[in-house]
């Protein structure tokens, strides 16, 4: 990967990162409309495939990831994200042509599919600063029962950010990421078509 193909990689982070935090310092469009409002009978289509993003809430520093785990339901394969603490931290989930590692070599990371999303948590522990140990799981996980997702690849976590892959075993597939609590949980869900 070239200097010029890292440094466009990092803007479009930076980026993707930022727009929570654009939305919200702008009003994110909660005042009401000017004048009469018609009602609506069908809501804008929602595209399944642009990049997930979400600020992280103010106490979800000093988090780590525990568990990384596979799960599936008639529809969708689901990969769960485990972290200590009880904030939810930020993400920024999107479709990637390579898997490209936080490190500072920023090398490719060795990622089997036929597409790939890479997930970004945000406002996680940096383990040398925060006493929080590193994610001691396995840096690979894989369930040959799914049908969509085909490994995930735990890649590092680095200056606030946990980065993972998850390779899919299909062409690109709409996803999406909610987070539960207690414990802390982001689940990014890929449809199975």
């Amino acid at each position: 990967m070239t200097r010029g193909a890292v440094a466009v990689r990092l803007a479009k982070m930076a980026v993707l990162a930022a727009i929570p935090l654009l939305v919200t310092a702008c009003g994110g469009g909660s005042a009401p409309p000017p004048g009469p409002v018609s009602p609506s009978t069908t809501a804008a289509p929602v595209d399944e495939f642009v990049p997930k993003t979400r600020t992280p809430d103010p106490a979800a520093v000093g988090i780590g990831l525990t568990t990384i785990a596979l799960s599936s339901t008639d529809k969708t394969d689901r990969v769960t994200f485990q972290f200590t603490g009880s904030a939810v931290p930020g993400w920024a989930v999107h479709y990637v042509k390579q898997a490209v590692s936080n490190t500072s070599t920023l090398s490719e990371f060795p990622v089997q599919g036929q597409s790939i999303i890479e997930v970004l948590i945000r406002e996680a522990a940096n383990p040398f600063e925060s006493g929080v140990p590193p994610y001691s799981g396995p840096p690979v996980v894989t369930d040959p029962e799914l049908r969509t997702i085909g490994e995930v690849r735990y890649a590092s976590a680095l200056r606030g950010v946990t980065q993972a892959f998850i390779g899919l075993a299909t062409p690109q597939r709409a996803f999406r990421v909610t987070a539960l609590t207690d414990p802390i949980r982001i689940v990014v869900e890929v449809d199975h078509k």
